[in-house]
């Protein structure tokens, strides 16, 4: 795996990486990508991209107890992935699920977590669910993509870590690349996730020439509907 070709892909926008994975045909486009009920919440750290960790958490339910925590054995997850091909460490992008009767309502992470995260290996955090000390976390600094802000969490219960998740209908397994910024996030399959790169570039490349030819004042746009029925 080209390690440099996916971390190169944060000089795309997501939208040209959802179109040069669209190219690859690896599966329907109908999905793996979220939707309009998670934004990021720090846009000006621009594209963020890397391994996906999952996890999946409740802190809404009442009257549960206070159970195992997995923060370290995730954090001990994010290193191994981090790790995985070697020499070149690979960046990790945090995955934790909000379960339980509020989810959206569950606060994920702030500052104390998040520095940790950062520490082992995170450049990005999605969660279905919220985030509380957004300015702490954005002077880690860790972009966070979400439901939203909250300043409260109830009894944290943690269910498990590495199982499939979903986020606003895109299912993450760990292992699996994401790349997201202020259009959202799409999941890579890491079978293809260094091909991406080049049929990105084609993208742009193809974008940028149309949007010229648009530009020049000889452009006809009932010429160019007639060539191209």
């Amino acid at each position: 795996m080209n390690i440099n070709k996916i971390t190169k892909l944060i000089e795309f926008d997501t939208a040209t990486v959802s179109n040069g994975l669209g190219a690859l045909k690896v599966r329907d486009d109908s999905y793996g990508y979220t939707g309009p009920n998670i934004r990021y919440l720090s846009p000006q750290f621009g594209p963020r991209v890397g391994v996906a960790v999952t996890g999946r958490m409740d802190t809404t339910s009442p009257g549960t107890e206070e159970n195992e925590s997995l923060f370290v054995p995730w954090l001990e997850e994010f290193i191994k992935q981090s790790e995985a091909e070697g020499e070149e460490p690979i960046p990790v992008f945090a995955v934790l699920e909000s379960v339980g009767l509020r989810p959206e309502y569950t606060v994920t992470i702030g500052d104390g977590m998040g520095t940790r995260m950062m520490l082992a290996g995170a450049v990005g955090f999605i969660t279905n669910g919220c985030v509380r000390d957004i300015e702490g976390l954005r002077n880690v600094p860790l972009p966070c993509w979400g439901a939203g802000l909250s300043p409260m969490h109830g009894q944290i219960r943690w269910l498990d870590i590495n199982s499939p998740v979903v986020i606003d209908g895109m299912t993450v397994k760990t292992g699996d690349f994401i790349h997201a910024d202020e259009n959202g996030a799409v999941v890579i399959p890491r079978s293809v996730a260094d091909q991406v790169y080049d049929e990105a570039k084609q993208v742009q490349e193809g974008e940028a020439e149309l949007f010229k030819t648009m530009g020049s004042p000889d452009f006809n746009i009932k010429k160019w509907v007639a060539e191209n029925k």
